[in-house]
């Protein structure tokens, strides 16, 4: 089948091995590649209720149809296990590079399982999957270990906070850009997997090269003429959001504590280009660049960055932001936690000095203090909860839900605890895209919540990145996949596909002890200034309605009949 090569590499470092097996077809028909095909492997291979840590625990890097293919945005792949920080299934979209590479050599998904005794990096060169001595790499960051390896390809490693089993660490692939979050580095250092390096030489095959190409422009057309990819996205990238929600009314400061953050005007895209000469760093086949690097070489950080290192501990030193984004990126810490944590402590400690953040992730990054565990396990510890801004133990980034209830939906029913990716909600409700909504109510939000989740699960499995959501529909990713595949996907199919992935993931939480309990937004956020908990309950009512799920949040047997998931799994 085009686009789907069927090779699953199997490598456990338990008993340094490497197997490969062909995934089924069926697998690619029912969940595409990348998110849904990661979520079905995490059902053979991974027992919901592990512990993250454990040697059991896999870890799956898939890729796509579309992945290395000439379709814009589509360099991506996504990375998948069930989460050290949260406790759910998680997976992650993380863009750069590395993942076209591995589809270069022929890889749809590399599933990583057991321990070994000493640590270890996969060296990847098309059919030839080599388990290596790291020993020589142990305790170096990332940085170091990527200039290390990447004379042999593109690279995927974790620092020294993923070997101390940080449950914030990441992995950094392609030295600037982040796995995403979730605690993925930690599973890997609990592997004493230090890092993948892959090299391919193989092309993507298209079933239908003359039709897929008139698809792939009229998708880059439709990114040209939507003014937040285009005008935002591509002349000022994703820092332009603290402009749009500082102007809006909508950018939270102090660890949610404060709407409003008066140096907001010091981290705009102005003042980034004033103090910054700025080039574009995008991913492979992204026509649109929203990473930028500064003439020295390193990263302008993205608006997660800037806002939970800026407004989110009342910091307005863009070059400190810089700094302390580099350390995380450096250490392998996933920079929203970590700001989310920071902010917590600095709630709970009275506010300490902004000169002392850089200090404190230095030891967070080394596995010391109780913080690095995550703000919301570690406000647990000193019994001031009501402080966390976390939703299944995932901290929510700087899209304040009290001005957005589409975007309260969204994390109280995320998969993966409080995520804006699960859902991105901002898209409607604060640029209009693809229709605006009204901020003040949570009238008809349930049902286009259900919608875009669907959504956001099709785009993570082809894999496409998630910003493709503000100008890509449907319609346009069923066309790309069925040229590229050869096989007719309508976009009736591959909404059927998401809502499958979804409800799949939902059904791993439950096994994993989840309950609609657990579907709920931290206390900050209700009361007389906040939420109105009464019409809250009332959506997260409908949500469920929408779903096909029960009173419980409990996907009923007429839904997982009718998307095919089988019962006695489960």
């Amino acid at each position: 089948m085009f686009g789907w090569t069927g090779r699953t590499v199997i490598v456990d470092l338990g008993n340094n091995s490497v197997t490969e097996s062909k995934t089924k077809k069926a697998y690619a028909e029912q969940f595409i590649g990348g998110r849904g095909l990661g979520c079905r492997l995490m059902e053979d291979f991974a027992d919901p209720a592990l512990d993250p840590l454990s040697p059991d625990n896999p870890l799956i890097f898939t890729t796509g149809p579309l992945t290395g293919t000439s379709a814009p945005m589509s360099g991506h792949f996504t990375v998948t296990c069930k989460s050290p920080l949260t406790s759910t299934i998680f997976s992650s979209n993380a863009g750069g590079y590395f993942g076209a590479e591995l589809k270069f050599a022929g890889i749809d998904a590399l599933v990583i399982k057991g321990k070994a005794e000493r640590p270890v990096y996969l060296n990847i060169f098309d059919e030839e999957v080599e388990i290596l001595p790291a020993e020589h790499l142990r305790g170096k960051n990332t940085a170091e270990t990527t200039a290390l390896l990447e004379m042999k390809g593109k690279v995927a490693c974790i620092g020294r906070a993923g070997e101390k089993l940080v449950s914030m660490a990441n992995m950094v692939n392609d030295r600037i850009y982040s796995s995403g979050r979730g605690g993925h580095g930690a599973v890997a250092g609990s592997k004493n997997l230090k890092a993948i390096v892959v090299k391919g030489t193989n092309n993507v095959q298209v079933a239908k090269p003359d039709v897929f190409g008139e698809a792939v422009e009229k998708t880059k057309k439709l990114l040209v003429a939507n003014p937040p990819a285009s005008k935002g996205l591509e002349k000022y990238g994703s820092s332009v959001f603290t402009d749009l929600l500082d102007y809006m009314g909508t950018l939270p400061a102090h660890n949610f504590n404060e709407r409003k953050f008066p140096g907001a005007e010091k981290l705009s895209v102005e003042a980034i280009n004033r103090k910054y000469k700025i080039k574009q760093a995008p991913c492979y086949a992204c026509p649109i660049g929203c990473r930028r690097t500064a003439e020295d070489g390193r990263p302008i950080p993205d608006y997660d960055s800037i806002w939970a290192f800026g407004p989110n501990i009342g910091n307005d030193d863009l070059e400190l932001i810089r700094e302390l984004d580099r350390l995380c990126f450096d250490y392998g810490l996933d920079p929203l936690s970590c700001g989310a944590a920071i902010a917590a402590y600095m709630e709970v400690n009275l506010w300490m000095k902004i000169e002392e953040v850089k200090g404190l992730i230095l030891e967070m990054g080394n596995g010391r203090y109780d913080v690095c565990k995550g703000s919301h396990a570690y406000l647990c510890s000193v019994d001031k909860e009501e402080y966390s801004t976390a939703v299944k133990g995932l901290e929510l980034p700087g899209y304040d839900p009290r001005e957005m209830p589409g975007m309260a939906i969204a994390y109280a029913t995320s998969n993966t605890g409080g995520s804006h990716l699960s859902a991105f909600m901002a898209a409607p409700e604060i640029m209009g895209k693809p229709v605006l909504l009204d901020r003040s109510s949570f009238n008809g939000k349930a049902a286009l919540v259900r919608h875009f989740q669907n959504l956001s699960a099709v785009i993570d499995s082809l894999v496409m990145c998630p910003f493709s959501i503000l100008a890509i529909g449907e319609v346009e990713l069923a066309a790309l996949l069925s040229h590229v595949t050869g096989e007719e996907y309508s976009s009736e199919n591959i909404l059927l596909a998401g809502e499958r992935i979804y409800n799949l993931e939902r059904l791993f939480n439950i096994k994993a002890g989840f309950t609609q309990k657990d579907d709920m937004l931290p206390e900050r956020f209700f009361g007389v200034d906040g939420i109105d908990r009464e019409e809250f309950e009332k959506a997260i009512s409908d949500y469920y309605h929408f779903r096909s799920w029960d009173d419980a949040g409990i996907p009923d047997e007429a839904k997982l009949r009718e998307l095919n998931i089988v019962m006695d799994r489960w």
